[in-house]
């Protein structure tokens, strides 16, 4: 079984915010203890003898909550390390999973959360169909959401995609209903915090500074980046994001 850890970025329902991203890492169930064990000993490293901390992106970048006392070389630092784990981690067993919506007066608040759900279920759906046609490695999949305020109807959502099909299709992959944890009490969804506030500030701010470092993880098959979607009316031949780019060009992130 793969479990899917997914985390959002971006204020769905707030116009200060161009983009709602959902972002999340597939992990293979015997690594999840290993992966887990990684995050740890960054703490380990940088933090010996403390509580655990919650390793939340936008907080370490900006110096909030615990982060503030602590100066940017070593937030930094921690940054980097949380990218390397994601970028060495186990091939297959690790895969990076992202729908990035770019807000408009036709799709925002929760049609956005919904339609970045959707899309989400679908590649992973995919991903795993993939694995199971083209590597004789059939899989079940599992989403694990950090608590949100959508999350009761993301539920919803994902029975009905799994019931009566998204607009591509049937999800015939997923073994249950999703489930919903804390972000502090997980440290894979830890990491999906990372991917998913990577991609917000690739897409929102044009700053790759975390992304540059795991865009390789994403789900791809021949040169294409199956893992990461983009909704925009720019999207297409118009738009040089990884996504975009990657359709026209494989191989090209």
């Amino acid at each position: 079984m793969y479990v899917l850890y997914l985390d959002e970025s971006g204020n769905p329902d707030d116009p200060a915010d161009k983009h709602f991203v959902i972002g999340g890492i597939a992990v293979f169930e015997r690594q999840t203890f290993f992966l887990s064990h990684e995050v740890d000993l960054i703490q380990e490293k940088h933090f010996p003898g403390i509580s655990p901390l919650e390793f939340h992106a936008s907080h370490i970048r900006s110096g909030k909550g615990f982060w503030r006392s602590i100066d940017a070389v070593t937030r930094n630092s921690v940054l980097q390390d949380l990218a390397q784990v994601i970028s060495r981690a186990n091939n297959p067993g690790v895969t990076l999973f992202s729908a990035v919506v770019e807000k408009d007066a036709a799709l925002y608040g929760e049609d956005a959360v919904k339609f970045a759900t959707e899309q989400i279920c679908r590649r992973f759906d995919t991903f795993l169909k993939r694995r199971a046609n083209e590597h004789k490695d059939p899989q079940r999949g599992l989403l694990v959401f950090a608590e949100s305020h959508y999350q009761q109807r993301a539920k919803v959502w994902v029975r009905g995609f799994r019931e009566l099909g998204t607009q591509w299709g049937v999800i015939k992959n997923l073994s249950d209903i999703p489930y919903f944890a804390s972000t502090r009490e997980s440290r894979l969804l830890q990491l999906a915090d990372f991917v998913s506030h990577s991609m917000f500030l690739l897409y929102e701010r044009n700053d790759d500074t975390l992304a540059k470092n795991i865009l390789h993880r994403l789900d791809q098959k021949d040169g294409k980046l199956h893992g990461l979607v983009h909704e925009s009316k720019r999207k297409g031949a118009t738009c040089d994001c990884p996504a975009c780019v990657s359709r026209r060009v494989p191989h090209s992130f």
